[in-house]
């Protein structure tokens, strides 16, 4: 039985959430009103998933969310899913793509319906990570723009290692996932990650992707 903590500012949205999320594998343990509130209610107890209404994300609840998937120990660590409206402005897709980063945070409309959400958390609950069509579309319009200017030859090669990996961030893997797939330990993944953000020139997953599939080191 998963467990899952749910996170938004209204009890009536909380309670619709919470009845969205129960199944026969999964148990909502807690709900809290805010980002700030989930952190302190963490400090105390486990969980296995986070489903956080994000209806208007800014720096501090990124920075917050970060915290939270980063800062625990590897085996207590947590996926969160964030419940987003439509992306409209280069800030907000700043701040997704820094969520996206940590490769354990999955976006979904704000209006998904019950099976959707069902199975968006099965699909994490499984070691993946959810970016819906319009999601991906919009944050990787904003990548193309930004990174208009490479071309293939511009970029340092990329180690056969590398590559995999690269391919694996394109199907939207965690770091554990990639490390499974691939028969490497979390922390090669990461040091692999890290050399490939830096080779290509960017600061994100989303953007290694969109400048991978770019250059051709995407096979889609």
């Amino acid at each position: 039985m998963a467990d899952v903590v749910i996170c938004a500012a209204q009890s009536v949205t909380r309670a619709g959430l919470a009845a969205m999320a129960t199944t026969a594998t999964t148990e909502v343990i807690g709900q809290v009103d805010s980002v700030r509130s989930l952190s302190h209610w963490l400090q105390a107890q486990t969980a296995d998933l986070v489903i956080v209404e994000l209806a208007s994300v800014d720096a501090d609840n990124t920075a917050t969310i970060i915290d939270l998937v980063e800062t625990l120990p590897g085996e207590e660590r947590i996926s969160v899913l964030c419940l987003i409206e439509d992306i409209r402005e280069d800030y907000e897709q700043s701040l997704f793509s820094q969520l996206l980063a940590t490769g354990l945070v999955s976006l979904i409309p704000i209006d998904v319906s019950t099976g959707g959400l069902r199975s968006a958390i099965a699909a994490i609950l499984s070691g993946f990570v959810i970016l819906y069509p319009d999601v991906t579309e919009a944050l990787f319009t904003q990548a193309d723009s930004a990174f208009a200017t490479h071309k293939s030859n511009d970029i340092e090669p990329l180690t056969l290692r590398e590559i995999e990996v690269l391919n694996q961030l394109s199907n939207g893997s965690t770091n554990k996932a990639i490390a499974q797939t691939l028969n490497i330990s979390e922390h090669t993944v990461k040091f692999h990650i890290s050399a490939i953000l830096s080779k290509l020139g960017v600061s994100s997953r989303t953007e290694a992707v969109a400048v991978g599939i770019r250059s051709g080191l995407v096979m889609l």
